[in-house]
């Protein structure tokens, strides 16, 4: 198996058994392989420089990862069938039926930061996560979580004041930002204060865990688009990480980000 993520550039991976995975209640819980003995979790580092000089979140500067990390993981996948035929080998990216952040933590890739955030040594929380499901024998270490540096710094920079004792999602800018319809006054000026069109850094680039990243080639390397305005959002937003959100919601929060 290491040989077949070396051949596509995966080096940072780690695997945890079934029954040290947290599943969620989701409609993707039907896809876990009968038998399951465990996922292969990953790591996909994205920071650029580049992608933080707008005015989006620099997840929603790169290619959108749904692709880019679906097609890498669906690759995979096939070249482990064909090594290792009579298993299964199911991918997932974002909708998932595990808690991700928890087992790249069990798998030994990073901890879990104040901000929820999976927090690597190499890349910081720029990273993206995408598993394997299989019912192929595993070889596993589950690894305990030693906690990001607890300086408090996210929680004082939160626009918000969503972070404490895990993170208030109704008071979170990059929520707020990816809701439909109309927002409240209190939801509105926490997305003005987060100066942000989509999604939110702030606990990001506060964080000192996140200082000494290393840029590095890699998959997100090109096609990097910042900034997000009411002239071009029409042209772009479809092949951005926020496209699902669908056009409106841009729009809105263009609107705001104007003000």
């Amino acid at each position: 198996m290491d040989k077949i993520l070396s051949k596509h550039h995966i080096y940072h991976f780690g695997c945890v058994s079934f029954q040290h995975l947290n599943i969620l209640n989701v409609r993707s819980k039907a896809r876990i392989p009968q038998n399951c003995t465990g996922a292969i979790a990953m790591i996909f580092p994205y920071f650029n420089k580049s992608a933080f000089s707008g005015n989006i979140s620099a997840y929603c500067a790169v290619a959108d990862y749904h692709t880019v990390v679906g097609m890498k993981l669906k690759s995979i996948c096939q070249n482990l069938v064909e090594k290792y035929p009579g298993y299964s080998f199911v991918p997932f990216v974002d909708a998932s039926p595990v808690d991700e952040v928890d087992m790249c933590v069990k798998a030994g890739l990073g901890v879990k930061g104040k901000n929820s955030l999976l927090i690597t040594p190499q890349f910081g929380s720029w990273v993206f996560i995408g598993e394997i499901l299989t019912d192929m024998p595993l070889d596993t270490v589950c690894y305990e979580d030693k906690g990001c540096l607890d300086c408090g710094l996210c929680a004082k920079a939160c626009p918000g004041g969503a972070i404490g004792c895990g993170v208030i999602t109704e008071k979170c800018a990059s929520h707020i930002s990816q809701k439909k319809g109309e927002l409240t006054l209190e939801e509105t000026d926490i997305l003005a204060r987060a100066h942000t069109v989509f999604g939110c850094d702030i606990c990001q680039t506060v964080c000192p865990m996140n200082k000494k990243v290393e840029e590095a080639p890699n998959l997100f390397s090109d096609d990097i688009f910042s900034t997000v305005t009411a002239e071009n959002v029409e042209n772009i937003y479809k092949s951005r990480p926020f496209g699902w959100r669908g056009l409106k919601v841009l729009q809105r929060n263009i609107e705001i980000y104007n003000k």
